[in-house]
């Protein structure tokens, strides 16, 4: 029996190096929304990155952004059903990660832009000009920044260091205040609100339309990825996904170059 929700991470895993998407990804998908499926982008990216996502696909998935923080209806350009982090715990848990990691520089995340230090270093992907929100102020008016908007992902960036080795060292600081992650291991760590992940919202959204977990199938490749590939039915690591990640899923396909989720979305749906 063909699964009711495809559920994919995006860079690295659906979209190619060049983060766009092979004509055979498309149709594939299009495949599984004409047979009926529910086809979702389960991504670490912020909401102000979405849109550009639209050339990428035929028909429209519907998106969970932010590491679950926020879904965002692609078609409509607009925000729902967000999970915060609670105001108050804000100034203490940067205090907390600035101590762990005193050379890095945080922004902030919320549905309507960006807020960060001056000093933090951007992405390739927030060179634009037209990125909306990108605000800069000093570290310490940071939490006052956002107070007046959901807070859905704080990023702590030290550029010239490794992900894998600055979670470690964050882990202890970061405690119960917030769900630490990484989809990157160029040196930026994820932080989203407590229990707040990529499987508990997805879980949340198969829920209120009466999806069993067992119909729901899952494809990522990096640590933040996890925790869906571990909940759904079955679950895929394309090639390139690190080995923790391959050992969390039901099993690996080939790599985001070599349209690995479009090989097995091509099987469940027996085109």
């Amino acid at each position: 029996m063909s699964p009711q929700v495809i559920a994919t991470d995006l860079d690295r895993t659906l979209l190619r190096s060049d983060g766009t998407t092979s004509a055979r990804t498309r149709a594939a998908l299009d495949l599984a929304m004409a047979r009926g499926a529910h086809v979702i982008a389960v991504t670490a990216r912020p909401v102000r990155w979405l849109d550009r996502l639209k050339p990428c696909f035929g028909r429209l998935p519907h998106v969970i952004a932010s590491n679950g923080a926020v879904c965002y209806d692609l078609a409509a350009g607009a925000a729902y059903d967000a999970r915060p982090f609670d105001p108050a715990t804000v100034a203490k848990l940067l205090a907390d990660v600035r101590a762990a990691l005193p050379g890095a520089r945080f922004a902030l995340e919320t549905p309507h832009g960006m807020v960060r230090e001056a000093d933090y270093e951007l992405s390739p992907f927030d060179q634009d000009d037209d990125d909306a929100g990108r605000r800069v102020v000093s570290y310490e008016e940071l939490p006052g920044a956002v107070a007046d908007d959901p807070l859905l992902k704080i990023l702590a960036a030290d550029r010239g260091r490794g992900s894998a080795a600055m979670f470690v060292e964050a882990l202890p600081a970061v405690g119960t205040l917030g769900q630490l992650t990484y989809s990157t291991n160029r040196g930026v760590l994820e932080l989203g609100p407590p229990g707040v992940t990529k499987a508990s919202t997805l879980a949340a959204w198969c829920a209120a339309r009466d999806i069993d977990v067992a119909d729901v199938v899952t494809f990522g490749d990096m640590p933040n990825d996890v925790p869906m590939l571990r909940w759904a039915g079955r679950s895929y690591a394309v090639a390139n996904a690190l080995d923790e990640v391959k050992a969390a899923a039901s099993g690996v396909t080939a790599s985001n170059d070599e349209d690995g989720v479009a090989q097995i979305v091509e099987e469940l749906f027996h085109q």
